[in-house]
């Protein structure tokens, strides 16, 4: 059987390639070593806006919005004049432009095509608009239910805060009248009064911090990251958890690690789940019969390039059976808990690039780890 000739060889490619173009779900566009648009698949033109008559002969670049459009200048050329292939036999999401002006999101795989007829690249192209709008719908109902946990959290320690703000208040009244007193009986001893007066600013100032602590961890802000000591982040709501767990008979013990390296991330949003975690475990050892009720909080260095933070308590610990079922959201072992404070906490560390698990205490009880990068120098 004879071979066919160049051009029927070159039809019958054309062919295929339109019968291709015809049936592809992503869109598909061919270009020439020219970098000229050859095809464009019936998805691409419904993607971009335009016809295939707009834009074959074109530069491909049409497609491409600022600074994708110049930097691909030349692309071409460039890889076969050095070899180098970039994104040939790989994909990477990259910004593409429609015909109205309209930029969007899209990933981008490229592929090469030898033949004797001659040397093409093809791009598949898939849109990504809808899975960025989802992303971002995504975070918008996380960062409202991360809110509603932080309100429901704050409820639940609220007599612990409330016991808290009434002792400086308590000892402002007394200060106050002590120094009513004293000039009642006509003492001018400045010494006594400005005593009475340094102890009424002094409770000002502890009552203001538990309030301050209080509008930070309640307030809705935009997620903003920093550099951050992981000491300065513990010892920010100390005052808050310290008054959760003298209201509930829970004695508290810190142990922190010197000189650790510094790491970056929301400090309110740490805040949150070191409070998720000595929350639950002061309400773990709400029924300690005959056994101590202290909650230890501890930093360190974990491995190279991590540090952790260790919440344990001395309640009856979690159940084998309930270990993995603990971070599922709404899943609650308290009467009237939301089930989402542990979901979140392990999502607020994550998206830190750390991780939170769970580990049985030595001698009973439960310990939690949170472990996050450190800041690289």
């Amino acid at each position: 059987m004879a071979k066919p000739t160049t051009k029927s060889a070159e039809s019958a490619s054309l062919t295929d390639l339109g019968a291709l173009m015809q049936a592809a779900v992503d869109a598909i566009v061919v270009i020439e070593t020219n970098e000229k648009i050859v095809a464009i698949s019936r998805s691409a033109e419904n993607m971009f806006g335009y016809s295939a008559n707009e834009v074959i002969g074109e530069p491909v670049s049409m497609l491409m919005p600022e600074p994708y459009r110049s930097a691909h200048s030349g692309y071409v050329e460039h890889y076969q004049t050095t070899g180098d292939p970039r994104i040939i036999g790989a994909g990477r999401e990259v910004q593409a432009v429609r015909k109205d002006g309209s930029v969007f999101p899209i990933w981008l795989s490229v592929g090469e095509s030898k033949s004797e007829t001659g040397h093409r690249f093809v791009g598949i192209i898939r849109d990504l608009s809808e899975q960025h709008a989802a992303e971002i719908e995504r975070h918008s109902l996380e960062n409202r239910l991360e809110h509603v946990s932080r309100l429901s959290l704050l409820g639940e320690m609220a007599a612990g805060i409330a016991h808290e703000i009434n002792q400086p208040l308590t000892a402002i009244a007394n200060y106050s009248q002590a120094a009513r007193n004293i000039v009642n009986r006509g003492n001018q001893d400045p010494r006594i009064v400005n005593a009475a007066c340094e102890g009424i600013t002094e409770q000002v100032h502890r009552a203001g911090d538990v309030i301050k602590n209080l509008r930070k961890l309640v307030r809705k802000h935009e997620v903003e990251k920093s550099t951050l000591k992981l000491k300065g982040l513990v010892d920010g709501v100390m005052v808050l958890i310290k008054a959760d767990a003298a209201h509930e008979g829970v004695a508290v013990e810190s142990h922190f690690a010197a000189a650790l390296p510094d790491i970056t991330g929301n400090a309110v949003q740490l805040q949150q789940v070191l409070l998720n975690l000595t929350r639950n475990a002061i309400d773990a050892m709400s029924d300690n019969k005959g056994r101590p009720k202290i909650l230890s909080i501890e930093t360190g260095e974990s491995t190279a390039g991590r540090v952790e933070i260790r919440v344990s308590d001395r309640g009856p610990g979690v159940s084998s059976n309930l270990e993995k079922a603990i971070f599922n959201p709404f899943f609650t072992t308290k009467q009237q808990g939301l089930g989402v404070g542990l979901a979140i906490s392990r999502s607020i560390v994550e998206a830190h690039g750390g991780h939170l698990v769970y580990e049985e205490r030595e001698g009973g009880g439960s310990t939690f780890v949170v472990t996050l990068p450190i800041l690289e120098p």
